[in-house]
């Protein structure tokens, strides 16, 4: 027969008087070792490197958003051309005339580069300075083209000029007289000057002043343009031409210039 739950024995649960708990616990907080803990130096350190270089790159992002909104919201510039045969010329730029004073382009070598190609080269071959002579006639013949240059020298040579030059130690200025365009050869320069030679001659010294004329036949330099070696003037001179020498007011001859100059 099966028994009731409630006829079942209560069992007995062994008590713990008050006197035994509280021996456990003191034993216990006696054994329990207070520690205080630090983060480490080196982690700190780089905590603040990490948040110096967020707010640098939150300023920086701030900058360049406020540049982007400025360019964006600011007035563009205004700018009136007018447009001519010769090429664009600007006449105003943001209300403020400019007389027409700035113009653009391609770039077009013209007759101002011829004539100062031409008066680079004359200074180069009559101007005469003994410690600098050799210098003098490199860069006379880097601004011809080379064949050109290449007859050039084989004229020098035939000449003996170089050589009588160092032997009779001749020291020369060159003064520009006229460099003008031909009116019928846009590519053709004329050049007048005097030239002011000293020189010694079996040993005695001698002082000569010669106007010279002569004409220089340009070409364009298409494979360079405007470089160091055509004094960034884009031509080349291709031929010497018409070379005539007045000494101490000996007669000139037939003038080689057109009668009537061209406007500069």
């Amino acid at each position: 027969m099966a028994a009731r739950v409630s006829d079942l024995p209560i069992p007995e649960v062994a008590g713990t008087s008050e006197s035994d708990v509280k021996p456990a616990h003191a034993e216990a907080a006696e054994r329990i070792e207070v520690i205080n803990q630090h983060r480490d130096e080196r982690d700190v350190r780089l905590l603040l490197y990490l948040s110096g270089s967020n707010i640098a790159l939150v300023s920086l992002l701030l900058l360049s958003l406020a540049a982007n909104a400025w360019m964006y919201w600011r007035r563009p510039d205004r700018i009136v051309v007018d447009r001519r045969a010769d090429g664009d010329h600007v006449m105003m730029v943001n209300d403020q005339a400019t007389n027409g004073a700035v113009s653009f382009g391609s770039d077009k070598p013209g007759a101002e580069d011829k004539r100062r190609l031409a008066n680079e080269w004359a200074m180069a071959r009559y101007a005469i300075d003994p410690l600098a002579r050799e210098q003098a006639i490199e860069k006379l013949l880097l601004m011809m083209e080379p064949n050109a240059a290449a007859k050039f020298v084989a004229y020098l040579k035939k000449n003996g000029e170089l050589e009588r030059e160092r032997g009779e130690r001749h020291q020369a200025t060159w003064k520009p007289q006229l460099t003008v365009i031909d009116s019928g050869n846009p590519y053709r320069v004329n050049l007048v000057g005097t030239q002011e030679l000293n020189k010694v001659v079996g040993g005695v010294p001698q002082h000569e002043m010669k106007q010279i004329m002569f004409s220089l036949r340009l070409m364009p330099d298409k494979d360079r343009g405007r470089a160091q070696h055509n004094l960034f003037t884009g031509f080349l001179v291709v031929d010497l031409l018409d070379v005539r020498e007045v000494t101490n007011g000996e007669s000139a001859g037939e003038s080689i210039l057109p009668q009537q100059l061209p406007q500069r």
